[in-house]
């Protein structure tokens, strides 16, 4: 197994490591660039030069005005990267000529240009431009570039290596807390994961095995389904059972609840809770009444009439084995079927064997319809308004 090193050292060597190789690219190209714009400034500068230069000496030299030839080339001379400037006549005689001492850094770059009047040459032009103090120039500004990148790279990786400090010895003290073996590996969340396996395994396998739930479904029936389907076309129909699908989903995931399947013309899901409690059946209620009041908008909205009747039964289920579970579901799938068959529509009944409608009216408001059933006539004033925010949440999701 290859070698694993803590985070500690990994973050800050990733992060210099890839600083390097960007300084490196970075450096080449900005190199490259500065030499080429460094070599056309200096082409610039001679060329400007020694075509001004022409031009002043040109009429001079047809005159045979020696002093204004010279007169012009210690003028140009003045700046201080012209080194030299002679003028020669046409059998390459020095005429004039204006040179001064420079550094033994100066590096000379040559410009020559033939001085012609009216298609007469009378001689040719020569100066030397000093093109160290143009590339001087260009390579201040890599310098400069590389005096921040240096630091740049300095700074990430003292700040990189601070946080990977802390974070690493924020995960061994949490890995040295759970149980397991004294050694660990270098890599802190390896560790962490090794630790970690066998309680996520366990803890899973015991959930399966050893709990049961208490398991609330809810069956909601269209009991208008063959008229809507006389009424609508397959498109539209499509359609309609497609966003009441979305609504059912969008409040499932509000009130934690999951969707299993459904007969002809109902939509079943459940929620579940560790333990017996009229919290429970309350927030089953209230996933019911949520989506009772979205379907009715998504209907108004739609301009369709959508007639369910909502039937809610419980029991304990056991988790393992899986069959018992799921045959624990499909009783009550049909329990919830029966009692919703005898609803009229927009009526939500809740079974339970467990409550009576005293122990249930602490919850919400209840008429008793038949034994140990009751219809939902309301909540309190505070848990009403609770429910018209969340139904406004889910309006303003699904419509």
């Amino acid at each position: 197994m290859h070698r694993q090193y803590s985070m500690a050292k990994k973050l800050p060597a990733m992060v210099v490591a890839l600083c390097l190789i960007f300084g490196l690219l970075s450096w080449a190209l900005l190199s490259s660039h500065a030499s080429d714009v460094s070599q056309k400034t200096l082409r610039e500068k001679g060329d400007l030069t020694i075509s001004q230069l022409v031009e002043l000496i040109r009429g001079p030299l047809f005159t045979g005005d020696t002093i204004s030839i010279q007169v012009a080339l210690q003028k140009v001379t003045e700046d201080p990267i012209i080194l030299s400037a002679s003028v020669y006549d046409i059998g390459g005689q020095l005429v004039a000529q204006s040179k001064k001492s420079f550094p033994d850094t100066a590096v000379a770059t040559n410009f020559s240009r033939e001085i012609a009047l009216q298609d007469t040459q009378a001689g040719r032009v020569l100066i030397s431009v000093d093109s160290q103090p143009i590339r001087q120039r260009f390579n201040q500004v890599v310098i400069n570039w590389l005096l921040l990148w240096g630091l740049f790279t300095l700074l990430s990786g003292y700040g990189c290596y601070h946080y990977a400090d802390q974070l690493s010895r924020r995960l061994r003290q949490l890995t040295n807390r759970l149980p397991g073996g004294s050694d660990t590996l270098g890599d802190e969340v390896a560790a962490l994961e090794l630790r970690l396996q066998p309680l996520l395994s366990k803890g899973s396998d015991e959930s399966l095995s050893d709990n049961d739930y208490y398991c609330s479904l809810i069956t909601a029936t269209i009991k208008n389904r063959q008229r809507l389907e006389s009424q609508l076309n397959r498109q539209n129909l499509t359609q309609l059972f497609e966003k009441i699908d979305y609504c059912t989903l969008r409040t499932l995931e509000l009130y934690g609840g999951q969707r299993i399947e459904g007969g002809n013309g109902s939509i079943n899901f459940y929620i579940r809770s560790t333990q017996l409690s009229k919290q429970h059946l309350l927030i089953c209620l209230m996933a019911v009444y949520s989506l009772q009041q979205l379907l009715e908008r998504l209907s108004v909205e739609l301009g369709i009439d959508l007639e369910i009747g909502w039937a809610l039964c419980s029991d304990s289920l056991p988790s393992a084995p899986l069959f018992r579970h799921h045959e624990g579901l499909d009783k009550l799938k049909s329990a919830t079927g029966g009692l919703a068959a005898d609803l009229e529509p927009g009526v939500v009944a809740i079974q339970s064997r467990e409550f009576d409608i005293e122990q249930l009216s602490s919850i919400a408001r209840f008429l008793p319809f038949r034994d140990h059933c009751f219809i939902l006539q309301g909540f309190p004033e505070g848990r009403q308004l609770l429910l018209e925010k969340q139904i406004q949440h889910l309006v303003a999701i699904c419509l």
